[in-house]
C-alpha cells in the first residue's frame, strides 16, 4: 500500500493598502493662453473643501488632445467627483475665479450635478479606463 500527500505552497496575498485612478482626458478647443488647468479627485461635489488630490495639466502635457491620468496611493473611500477646471488669473475672487470644464460622468447641461461617484476598497482597488472629454 502507498499514500502520499501533497502540500501546495500557498502564498497569502497582502491586500491592497491604497487604490489606483485612472484614465484619459481628450481635450477640444483652444488651450487657455494664460491661467491652470487642474484636475482633482473631489471629496464632495460640489467643491465646497479642498479637494483630496489634485494636480496640474500643461498644454505640453497632452499628445494628440489626450492627456493620461493616473492618482495613485489613493486612500480607500468614495470621492464624489472626478474635475478638470480652469482657474482665471484675472479673477482674484476665490469663491468665482475656479472655472469648471468637465466632470468625469457629468454633463454641462446639468451644470456637472450629475457627476459620477468614484468607490476604491481592498476589492476596487485599480479603476482603470475613468476616460471623459473637455472642451475650451
Amino acid at each position: 500500500m502507498f499514500i502520499a500527500t501533497a502540500c501546495e505552497d500557498e502564498k497569502a496575498e497582502t491586500p491592497p493598502e491604497s487604490a489606483t485612478i485612472s484614465g484619459t482626458i481628450t481635450f477640444s478647443g483652444d488651450w487657455p493662453t494664460k491661467g491652470t488647468i487642474y484636475l482633482s479627485v473631489q471629496n464632495t461635489w460640489y467643491p465646497v473643501d479642498a479637494p483630496y488630490a489634485t494636480t496640474t495639466i500643461s498644454e505640453s502635457d497632452v499628445t494628440a488632445n489626450a492627456y493620461a491620468y493616473s492618482f495613485t496611493e489613493v486612500a480607500f473611500g468614495t470621492y464624489a467627483a472626478i474635475s478638470v477646471s480652469w482657474l482665471d488669473p484675472e479673477d482674484t475672487n476665490p469663491a468665482t475665479n475656479q472655472h469648471i470644464k468637465v466632470v468625469y460622468g457629468g454633463t454641462a447641461a446639468a451644470y456637472f450635478a450629475d457627476a459620477d461617484s468614484i468607490t476604491v476598497s481592498e476589492d476596487i482597488y485599480e479603476l482603470t479606463g475613468l476616460d471623459f472629454s473637455a472642451a475650451f
